[in-house]
């Protein structure tokens, strides 16, 4: 699996975790559910702003949604 795929996958399972249909973070974000589709199915690598706003509206981390890893930042080890 690609990493463009891990994220998407990350994404998805965050979003069902809190009960989220991809509308439902279409309207969280500045991006379409359309948009949303593409990356969950790994068709689509998000950019990091994206990232960073999925992050927001899924109430968790850039890193652990680009990584997995919840803390140990592999640029400042943060």
């Amino acid at each position: 699996m690609r990493a463009d795929q891990d994220t998407g996958k990350r994404i998805r399972e965050r979003r069902e975790e809190l009960g989220l249909s991809q509308r439902d973070l279409d309207e969280g974000t500045s991006y379409s559910y359309a948009y949303v589709s593409r990356i969950e199915a790994g068709a689509r690598t998000p950019s990091l702003s994206a990232v960073i706003e999925f992050a927001d509206a899924l109430d968790t981390t850039a890193l652990y949604l680009a990584t997995g890893r919840d803390r140990d930042c592999p640029c400042c080890g943060g």
